[in-house]
């Protein structure tokens, strides 16, 4: 179905890589295949399951991103804190999806699965960077402190839309 969308808004197949608007099909493409998935379900446990995946890599590498903190010569209390503040995340993510999401739901698309993990997404990045940008004497505090505020406003509309 996405293929065929792709085909119809670009004229070539989707597995070709030069058009600009290719990388926007992935994105935006599943809002407008809910008249096909309500004919044919998917399996809302695997889709779960795989999202779950692509958010434990994405916790994976703001692990990465904040090593940085925990050398013998930057331990501090601000590094328990930011370990704390992205183990705090992980535990909320694994609570609302992981134990408070029925996996067995029936004639569900999974379209706004999808569309809430943009948001996780685009916020774990935001955060990683201000992480990554707080205590760099290069890199803008603001552009940091407003990444952390955008990322704070990501996370607080996940939870209430969750």
């Amino acid at each position: 179905m996405i293929l065929r969308f792709s085909v119809r808004l670009h004229g070539f197949p989707s597995d070709r890589n030069d058009s600009p608007l290719a990388p926007w099909d992935c994105w935006i493409a599943p809002g407008f295949t809910g008249k096909y998935t309500k004919h044919h379900p998917i399996i809302f446990s695997h889709l779960l399951e795989r999202l779950t995946a692509l958010i434990i890599v994405m916790f994976g590498e703001t692990i990465v991103g904040i090593a940085d903190y925990f050398t013998a010569t930057n331990f501090s209390v601000q590094s328990i804190l930011i370990f704390t503040t992205v183990a705090a995340l992980f535990f909320t993510y694994i609570v609302e999806f992981d134990h408070l999401i029925n996996e067995h739901q029936r004639h569900e698309t999974g379209n706004l699965m999808i569309y809430l993990h943009y948001f996780i997404l685009f916020g774990l990045s935001l955060v990683t960077v201000a992480m990554k940008f707080i205590d760099d004497t290069e890199a803008d505090q603001r552009f940091a402190v407003i990444c952390m505020y955008f990322w704070l406003c990501l996370v607080l509309y996940w939870s209430w839309d969750c």
